[in-house]
């Protein structure tokens, strides 16, 4: 077992007070609106970052708990997947299938227990038959309606799309290809790698687009005008860092490059200075707990490109608030 640094581990606590005491402080301080920021419009500046290749204990979205992933009272179907409740009904949840097969997938790779690759499979299995296909390019749907930061304007209509759920099945596909050989995984993780080049304007559905600056989005909540949320960004650029790392593609070190030069171009945008970092650039909305999460994201990103300035945003975001 890797050991893990101080800093990692003061961000664990962090993290676990946060949780405790449920936002930590003041509520009002900890989350709400604020104005939005005032973006200007230069020309975005694309970076030739030096992807690493980094050990698998070093990557994002790893570390399980054997008793919550084996935990049959939440809601769950006949294979034992688990099921989302929201206003009454039962759904498949795209990005929560997805948080539970990371775990299932790091519990098999420590223990080797079939119960874990089975169910590996299942969680995938499951991803694939509920997905959808438009122009050989794969979509993970949610069900349900959603208002993206409670704003009526924010309404998404099911079936819709985020570009997150698009990146993180693209990791859950990856590496289940990788923990059973099977193929057909890795096909499904080319088809939903087609999806990050069907731009807004151009194909319906969409979960990406280009802005006026010409910086690549990868949209959580594709509304228009975009929500410019921060974590769902980054949570998908995981994914596209995995797909590029098994297939070397051309075009997939395109995307991810294109992904991390938005982040590098925006992140001073999304800073508060003093206080929790925007969540999204359009509604304003901030939040102490995913500025925690932007923290944690900061540093995955300055290891995966050994770009020392996305350490530096962690360390201002830190200090900016930490719970």
């Amino acid at each position: 077992m890797s050991k893990i640094n101080f800093s990692t581990l003061c961000f664990l606590i962090l993290i676990l007070i946060f949780e405790i005491s449920g936002c930590g402080g003041d509520d009002d301080y900890a989350r709400g609106f604020d104005d939005p920021p005032v973006i200007n419009l230069e020309e975005c500046i694309a970076y030739d970052f030096e992807i690493d290749s980094l050990v698998y204990n070093e990557l994002p979205n790893i570390g399980f708990n054997a008793e919550v992933l084996m935990d049959t009272t939440a809601p769950h179907d006949s294979d034992g997947v688990i099921l989302f409740e929201w206003q009454g009904g039962l759904y498949y949840h795209p990005v929560n299938l997805c948080h539970r097969a990371f775990g299932l997938i790091s519990a098999y790779r420590v223990t080797g227990d079939s119960v874990f690759y089975d169910l590996v499979r299942k969680y995938a299995d499951r991803l694939m038959a509920e997905s959808m296909e438009f122009d050989g390019a794969v979509y993970f749907p949610y069900p349900f309606d959603y208002h993206v930061n409670q704003q009526e304007e924010g309404l998404l209509t099911a079936p819709w799309f985020s570009g997150m759920a698009q990146g993180e099945a693209l990791m859950v596909m990856v590496r289940t290809f990788l923990a059973t050989g099977d193929s057909t995984y890795l096909e499904h993780a080319h088809k939903i790698f087609g999806s990050f080049s069907r731009l807004h304007g151009e194909a319906d559905p969409w979960t990406v687009f280009i802005d006026s600056r010409g910086c690549y989005w990868i949209e959580e909540y594709p509304v228009w005008e975009p929500s410019m949320t921060l974590n769902g960004f980054i949570y998908a650029i995981y994914g596209l860092y995995d797909y590029y790392q098994l297939t070397k593609s051309i075009e997939a070190e395109a995307v991810l490059k294109a992904s991390l030069s938005t982040i590098k171009n925006y992140i001073p945008y999304f800073r508060r200075p003093g206080r929790p970092s925007y969540y999204g650039l359009r509604f304003g909305h901030y939040s102490a707990r995913y500025h925690l999460i932007h923290i944690s994201q900061m540093k995955h990103l300055e290891k995966i490109t050994n770009d020392t300035g996305f350490g530096d945003w962690a360390d201002s975001l830190y200090l900016d608030y930490s719970g």
